[in-house]
């Protein structure tokens, strides 16, 4: 009897550690595969478990800097990071509108948009070029592109984007993200130099449904679950991360915004509602340089 009673409680802790292996362990995977002739690093996250937590980090000082990749991860320790948008190299502000939290961390005006909400439903919109949009149905918004699929489909037009560098547009290492039918996002990456038309038959092969290119080339950064799987050769601006537990996203969140829109909600917390909130998603803290993507 005794011998029964001990087995029951050890196979009851053992259904205890698998559920929670289930919640925070299962939701993500990696792997290396080579698809539409692409060698690609893949990693997909679950978005149908409500554990995993889409949201994205802008560098400490806010538009116009940048840093390096290890240090941006080691500040928030995200299970997934992976390279965002474009920014200009002269001024380093992202072409893109970044949206972190369900605020506007900058507005750039130019892509597609990635739009996530709170229960890891994904839209891809295409907002109208260089006009202010409404992202308040969205707790994170990364523009980038071209958009490389669209409702299964793997077509490719840059310009209608307003992307026209060469370089950017000729072969070379990609990164990008997508989501499939069964609502995994799959984040892929090749160090082969290919066009973007290629990638995004790879990406379909995998069965992706909806996709969007990042930023590639020298730019290009991937971390998976403490390990830097390819390190970037120059600083960033900004990064797209997944948690997969909700908790450590909580106790991280406020390092993924810059210094100055953290002061603005210490301080928004502070005023009494209607009496002086400060709104740092305000065409004031936005950059007014709108530039093409640069690598």
């Amino acid at each position: 009897m005794a011998r029964r009673a001990f087995s029951s409680v050890v196979w009851t802790a053992l259904a205890v550690v698998t559920l929670a292996t289930s919640a925070y362990g299962g939701n993500t995977k990696y792997f290396c595969t080579k698809s539409a002739g692409v060698p690609l690093k893949v990693i997909k996250v679950d978005l149908n478990d409500p554990a995993v937590k889409i949201t994205g980090q802008f560098t400490k000082f806010g538009a116009g800097h940048a840093e390096p990749f290890g240090q941006m991860v080691r500040r928030v320790q995200p299970t997934v990071a992976v390279t965002g948008t474009f920014f200009c190299n002269r001024t380093l502000i992202p072409v893109g509108d970044i949206v972190i939290d369900g605020r506007l961390a900058n507005f750039g005006g130019l892509g597609t948009a990635m739009c996530v909400t709170q229960d890891n439903t994904v839209e891809f919109i295409k907002p109208e070029r260089y006009h202010h949009q409404d992202w308040s149905r969205f707790d994170f918004v990364l523009c980038c592109g071209p958009r490389l699929i669209t409702n299964g489909v793997a077509y490719v037009e840059p310009k209608s984007e307003g992307f026209r560098d060469k370089h950017m547009l000729n072969r070379n290492g990609r990164v990008a993200v997508g989501v499939t039918k069964d609502n995994q996002m799959v984040f892929v990456a090749t160090r082969k130099p290919v066009y973007l038309s290629k990638l995004a038959k790879a990406m379909r092969a995998l069965g992706v449904m909806n996709a969007i290119n990042l930023d590639g080339g020298s730019s290009i950064g991937v971390h998976y679950k403490g390990k830097t799987l390819i390190q970037p050769s120059r600083r960033l601006t900004n990064l797209i991360l997944v948690f997969d537990n909700r908790d450590r996203y909580e106790e991280r969140k406020d390092n993924l915004l810059p210094y100055s829109m953290r002061a603005a909600n210490r301080q928004a917390k502070k005023e009494p509602e209607g009496h002086g909130v400060i709104n740092a998603t305000s065409d004031d803290a936005l950059s007014p340089n709108q530039t093409d993507p640069q690598h």
